[in-house]
């Protein structure tokens, strides 16, 4: 009898034990474990899903700004604004992320895709100008520049247009 209340007290103490390693589990951990979950399910057919790991990667970076994930969140938060047809909200979260974070790996891509919103969905071409002008400044030699100095080139015109020039040039 007296084995058997030491083999119960020793279950019930590593049943204890998991329980409070599982609940000390900071918000911050639980998010990022959420976040992970997400991105393992295949969230690119399924608009729910997207709208889903969009605001938690923004709840993300607004809640842990300091945090090395709130630039990443921020552009792949962006990101799935643009697929989800929100480039207005898109254009907000790259431009958070710009200004809080000008010196990330993100900036880069982010003020690229910031031009290009402006251009192709937003139809600004004076924004999408001055952060095309911005991305060649701030990125002269970045993967993207020759894109944007084509762009540049070419804001306005329709495809026929563009195509029409890309002709001319040939002969």
């Amino acid at each position: 009898m007296l084995r058997i209340s030491k083999i119960f007290r020793g279950i019930l103490l590593l049943i204890l034990g998991v329980s409070v390693i599982t609940s000390c589990q900071s918000p911050k951990e639980k998010a990022l474990k959420s976040i992970k979950s997400m991105e393992s399910n295949d969230s690119a057919f399924s608009n729910e899903l997207m709208q889903q790991l969009k605001k938690s990667y923004t709840e993300f970076a607004s809640a842990y700004p300091d945090d090395e994930h709130a630039p990443e969140f921020l552009f792949k938060a962006a990101q799935r604004a643009i697929v989800l047809q929100e480039a207005n909200e898109a254009s907000e979260l790259l431009l958070q992320l710009i200004n809080k974070y000008p010196a990330n790996e993100f900036a880069e891509d982010a003020t690229f895709l910031l031009a290009f919103t402006y251009e192709n969905n937003l139809n600004d071409l004076s924004n999408a100008r001055k952060y095309y002008e911005k991305f060649l400044k701030d990125y002269p030699t970045g993967e993207l520049a020759e894109e944007a100095k084509l762009s540049i080139e070419n804001l306005g015109k329709t495809a026929e247009e563009f195509l029409e020039q890309m002709e001319s040039t040939k002969e």
